[in-house]
């Protein structure tokens, strides 16, 4: 078959379409992929200052809490130096008082120990008896009257001659300690 210049016009004519239309798919292909280029540049960026901000969301977080945290060790610190000050002072404290009020205490049973074994020295060794009359009884007709002293100088015991008595006497004294005595010549 023959083409005639109405094919040949018509195949022109269907040529330049293709081409028209192949560098119209081209340009809008062309299109789109800026496009898309453009989005996808768009995107990454934007994920990328969305890290950046987290990144220093996350440093701010970061410091913020080694803060916290360093400021709670100090205040944990602080705590346990005031508990440990606190401790030596209450020690201190007990120290004078305990010193304070036994002291005196021990300083009364050292006392009371040392007079309790001074009796017990004089009660285990007692002086000699006293066998000398006293003077100015013979006057009385008390010739003889031997006094002697109990163990370690406690009291006094009165021996008496014969012919002396015991007696009641003329004034009673109501606060005792006197003996009254009856002799030949006081009869």
């Amino acid at each position: 078959m023959k083409t005639g210049p109405q094919m040949n016009t018509l195949l022109q004519s269907l040529q330049a379409k293709v081409e028209t239309q192949a560098h119209a798919t081209e340009a809008q292909t062309q299109e789109m992929l800026n496009d898309f280029e453009q989005h996808l540049s768009q995107a990454l960026s934007a994920a990328q200052q969305k890290i950046m901000r987290d990144m220093r969301d996350l440093e701010k977080l970061s410091e913020m809490i080694h803060d916290r945290t360093a400021n709670q060790v100090e205040e944990q610190a602080r705590k346990i130096r005031q508990a440990t000050a606190d401790l030596e002072e209450s020690r201190k404290e007990w120290r004078t008082v305990t010193w304070k009020t036994m002291l005196p205490s021990y300083l009364v049973g050292v006392l009371l120990t040392f007079w309790v074994l001074l009796m017990a020295v004089q009660l285990t060794f007692p002086k000699p008896q006293n066998t000398t009359a006293e003077t100015g009884l013979a006057t009385f007709g008390l010739e003889g009257v031997t006094v002697s002293r109990g163990p370690g100088g406690l009291g006094q015991v009165l021996s008496l001659p014969r012919g002396v008595t015991l007696a009641n006497c003329p004034i009673p004294n109501l606060n005792g300690g006197e003996v009254c005595i009856e002799t030949a010549a006081t009869r």
